[in-house]
Parts: C-alpha cells; structure tokens; sequence
C-alpha cells in the first residue's frame, strides 16, 4: 500500500470558508466511486485518512458513502 499527499489552492472570498471534513467526504466518495460491488473483498480500498487547513486535521468518516 501506498500513501500519496494531495494538494489544491483554493481561492474563495474573505467572507466565504472552506469545510475540510466535507471536502473529505467528497474525495472519499469520489475514490469509492472506483470500485465495483463484486470487488469490496479483493481490494484494499484507498482511504481519506486526513486533512490540512493551517494544520493537520484528522478525517474521521461521519457515515460510510
């Protein structure tokens, strides 16, 4: 297994903010999107597994997508 960091600038006005956790919940259901029913026993799924905005945040997944 691997581990892979990604990063985006977001660019949003200074009466407007960003929440991490949803955008974490968007990234995972976009990853799970990936694999098919019939897969869920023979593959490691990837994981969100955490977050940064000013500092590391971790994600814990409220529901499963």
């Amino acid at each position: 297994m691997k581990q892979i960091t990604y990063s985006c600038n977001i660019i949003l006005d200074n009466e407007d903010d960003v929440n991490g956790e949803h955008l974490c919940e968007e990234i995972q259901s976009y990853l799970n999107s990936a694999y098919y029913y019939d897969e869920e026993e023979k593959v490691v799924k990837a994981k969100v597994i955490g977050y940064k905005i000013d500092n590391i945040t971790p994600f814990l997944a409220r529901s499963e997508y």
